[in-house]
């Protein structure tokens, strides 16, 4: 089951230094499901039924090239938009 990306953004670093397609793919893993490289119990909460009610989903991602990047997609509705999903190395956070 894939979950909804809604608008999404990358910070300045990624948007400068990763490939496009490298980008893409990751999105692709984080609407998957597959949140690459968490514990188990950063795994178990974005897999529990309450994550989208506490509106944030957490992936990291080692990359051979780029080394590690996180994919975060929060849920704004409360706030009058929707989901946004942000692509960022760990310093941007």
């Amino acid at each position: 089951m894939r979950h909804s990306l809604g608008r999404i953004v990358a910070t300045a670093a990624v948007a400068a230094a990763v490939p496009h397609e490298v980008i893409v793919g990751l999105l692709d893993r984080h609407a998957g499901r597959d949140w690459g490289e968490l514990d188990e119990e950063d795994r178990a909460s974005n897999d529990s039924d309450h994550s989208h009610a506490e509106g944030r989903l957490f992936s990291s991602y080692d990359t051979p090239e780029h080394g590690t990047i996180w994919v975060i997609t929060e849920d704004l509705r409360g706030q009058g938009d929707g989901p946004i999903t942000t692509v960022l190395f760990p310093e941007d956070y």
